[in-house]
């Protein structure tokens, strides 16, 4: 292959993945992962923080056009999941990885060839959106059967402290960690 003919190609390329930039779908969900904080980018997107996403939309300009969607749209799933139409059965892939994120294992499956330990870096970012917490600071219901008096005095600190029941539980459980 000759350098003009090399040229030719590189310019072929050019203008398909300028094309692939202007497509909707890569717009929607740039602007929309943009918007949210899970991606930067020096291209005009419009800023979609309320846009509800196809994932196979998604997956597309993942595919197509900038991988790095696809590395963080299963924790945009996981934690933003009413913007999203995911199907467990026409997407078994991603709900799997979503439901290992969720779960907080360290060894997963990758995601269209990204691997898990990408991926699962993006689910404790810190979004613009602060209503939406990072998967590590979610809390995790447990359930105890306390005795009717330690109840009883559980509530009685909590008054007296003027914060809810779990927040005593936990400053005692920080103390004695201390």
């Amino acid at each position: 292959m000759n350098k003009e003919a090399l040229i030719m190609q590189i310019k072929e390329k050019a203008k398909q993945d300028e094309n692939k930039r202007r497509d909707r779908r890569f717009l929607e969900t740039m602007g929309f992962l943009v918007a949210k904080g899970f991606l930067k980018t020096n291209l005009e997107v419009p800023l979609l923080p309320n846009k509800r996403l196809r994932v196979d939309d998604a997956i597309w300009a993942g595919l197509n056009v900038e991988p790095r969607i696809l590395e963080v749209l299963p924790a945009a799933v996981l934690r933003l999941k009413s913007h999203f139409d995911a199907d467990p059965v026409a997407h078994k892939d991603l709900v799997q990885v979503v439901d290992q994120l969720r779960r907080r294992e360290e060894i997963g499956e990758a995601f269209y060839g990204m691997p898990y330990a990408k991926i699962k870096i993006w689910a404790d970012l810190p979004l613009c959106d602060t209503r939406v917490k990072p998967i590590s600071k979610k809390k995790v219901a447990k359930t105890f059967r306390l005795d009717p008096f330690a109840l009883e005095c559980l509530k009685k600190a909590a008054q007296k402290k003027g914060c809810t029941e779990t927040d005593i539980l936990e400053k005692l459980l920080v103390q004695t960690q201390t």
